[in-house]
């Protein structure tokens, strides 16, 4: 395991451009590197899903991984960098298998059909494994134990529903709509892909969905007055940058044609206030 392994996984981590980058430099050394190794193994598997266009080569890229994850934890076969970060960060962290596998499955949902108006409990299940198995690998190398994750479930809901809104238009390009069918039928909207952007009650769909998330965030909120916050600054940091996402679209009129982020300015003030205040 050389330090061209860790410059390997971390060029992945911040080619992503995400938030996640920020969150996770806070942490010390080793966990800053095992959480980079999983990040990055989480940018691999979805971009399988989401850039492919091949169904069959999807689904078997993606098996694959599994069958690695297996080798991985078997010691066999650590011919690469990536492989040889998340041992690291299994073996010092106790990382769950079933995790990684939950993961590999969410996106292999996303694989073999183009997800479109789910019912609520294929969307609390997909949920759970591309974003709260997530938080389940992160909060063992943050150090919680079992007793504390409601608060990683709480959080990645939250996460994962700010983005279903965020990343609205994007995902009907690729044929894909992750709100559930309950919504649609609540606000009398026609579940065709074609024209839900063009219906005005799509605003009502994205509130709901987003006050939603918000009840996530207060209920991890209320999580994390039981832990010790030393032990999730990472996890804190990233939940302000999506707070702030999160606050742009709540209780606002949704633009379709414009992606919501953060610039680096916005980045930076945040993490003062947060650092002054935390």
């Amino acid at each position: 395991m050389s330090v061209d392994d860790q410059i390997a996984v971390k060029e992945i981590v911040k080619k992503s451009g995400s938030s996640f980058f920020w969150g996770m430099n806070v942490l010390d050394s080793k966990k800053k590197r095992a959480m980079f190794s999983i990040y990055a193994f989480c940018r691999i598997v979805d971009d399988i899903a989401d850039e492919l266009d091949n169904r069959r080569e999807k689904e078997s890229k993606l098996k694959k991984w599994k069958k690695r994850i297996q080798h991985i934890y078997e010691s066999v076969d650590l011919n690469n960098s990536i492989d040889r970060e998340l041992k690291f960060a299994i073996d010092n962290f106790m990382l769950e298998k079933s995790d990684f596998y939950s993961i590999i499955d969410g996106m292999m949902m996303d694989a073999r059909q183009d997800i479109k108006f789910p019912s609520k409990k294929i969307l609390n299940l997909y949920l759970d494994r591309v974003a709260v198995a997530v938080g389940y690998l992160s909060i063992r190398v943050f150090g919680l134990s079992d007793n504390e994750k409601d608060y990683a479930l709480f959080l990645g809901r939250a996460f994962q529903l700010t983005n279903i809104v965020r990343d609205f238009s994007e995902d009907l390009k690729r044929g894909r709509c992750y709100i559930s069918s309950d919504l649609f039928k609540k606000h009398e909207i026609e579940q065709n892909i074609k024209t839900i952007s063009n219906d005005p009650k799509m605003q009502n769909v994205f509130q709901e969905m987003l006050f939603e998330a918000n009840q996530y965030f207060i209920k991890s909120d209320l999580e994390k007055k039981k832990i010790k916050k030393t032990k999730i600054i990472a996890s804190e940091v990233m939940k302000i940058f999506y707070k702030a996402i999160h606050s742009k679209l709540f209780k606002k009129r949704i633009n379709l044609n414009k992606k919501i982020r953060l610039n680096s300015f916005e980045k930076i003030v945040i993490l003062l206030l947060f650092f002054v205040r935390y």
